[in-house]
């Protein structure tokens, strides 16, 4: 599997801020643990399977400008299931 870029463009004591560029079907992120709560804002949108800590699989669709909370300790793989390149912007809200 190809893995997925990122560039993080602000990291200070308030907040991380990520972007994730998925240029092609099956890039990933690779097996993470989330360290702080995050919000993930949508630029393309497009659907990804997320793989859990358990192994368990779901899929999801980002709509774009479409934003959704994370909690910290979340665990687990992002994949981009489209053809289409993907990309969105994670914030991770430092406490």
């Amino acid at each position: 599997m190809a893995t997925a870029r990122s560039e993080t463009s602000i990291d200070d004591e308030r907040i991380r801020v990520t972007t994730w560029t998925f240029p092609a079907q099956h890039d990933d992120t690779g097996f993470h643990t989330h360290e702080f709560d995050y919000l993930v804002v949508p630029v393309t949108g497009g659907a990804f399977t997320v793989i859990a800590q358990d192994e368990t699989r779901r899929e999801m669709t980002q709509r774009a400008g479409v934003p959704y909370l994370g909690t910290a300790g979340t665990a687990h793989n992002v994949i981009h299931s489209d053809e289409e390149p993907a990309v969105f912007v994670e914030i991770e809200l430092k406490p």
